[in-house]
């Protein structure tokens, strides 16, 4: 069994002291000059990205929010602690941006995960609630493709009954065709933060060694 598969035992609640938004960046010259972990939450438009990040780190608005999808056009780097940049990309698949823009962000996107050394974990969020999109089947495919490091993670846990948790997880692991564990998550909640980071933990000291 695979750290990815490893279900994290309960811990105390993280304590994160510092995070702050290090770099905004929309070219790899602009990317820090670092060797810090990073970890790349990407996902689809409105999945829930920014919230997310906010509540792992603790903070109520590091990240903006929008309820406008598409906002997002740079990528952003957070300091996290003294360890960690928590990398926030643009979502994807957002259908009132021209194609010129989407083709763009998606050159972007790939170059940083393509070519960044510094990534130890690739977190992809999908919407507990629905089946996994082609967006979101052709990112996990090119992310198995090149070996990348990817965490599923099915946020608005809360949005569904507690009693349908694992068939809506089975549900998105059939739908890309997954082996890896999906993590439940809620920002309302903050269920399952302590699970993301154990795991993420536990990842950086196997990446460390």
């Amino acid at each position: 069994m695979t750290i990815m598969e490893t279900k994290m035992e309960e811990k105390k609640p993280k304590e994160i002291v510092h995070a702050s938004l290090g770099i905004t960046a929309v070219s790899p010259n602009q990317f820090p000059k670092s060797t810090r972990a990073e970890v790349a939450f990407v996902g689809k438009s409105n999945v829930g990205k920014s919230s997310m990040i906010n509540t792992m780190v603790n903070r109520k608005s590091l990240v903006r929010t929008s309820q406008s999808p598409g906002k997002t056009r740079t990528i952003n780097f957070f300091e996290v602690e003294e360890e960690w940049y928590f990398v926030d990309l643009p979502g994807y698949g957002y259908a009132k941006v021209s194609r010129s823009v989407s083709e763009s962000w998606g050159k972007m996107v790939e170059g940083y995960l393509k070519d960044r050394p510094q990534i130890v974990a690739i977190v992809l969020l999908l919407d507990i609630r629905h089946e996994p999109n082609s967006n979101d089947k052709m990112l996990y495919d090119w992310c198995k493709h090149y070996s990348l490091p990817t965490v599923l993670v099915a946020t608005k846990s809360d949005k569904i009954k507690r009693s349908q948790l694992q068939k809506h997880t089975a549900m998105i692991r059939r739908g890309l065709n997954a082996k890896e564990q999906v993590f439940p998550f809620s920002s309302h909640t903050r269920a399952g933060r302590e699970e993301l980071w154990g795991l993420l933990e536990s990842i950086q000291e196997v990446e460390a060694l």
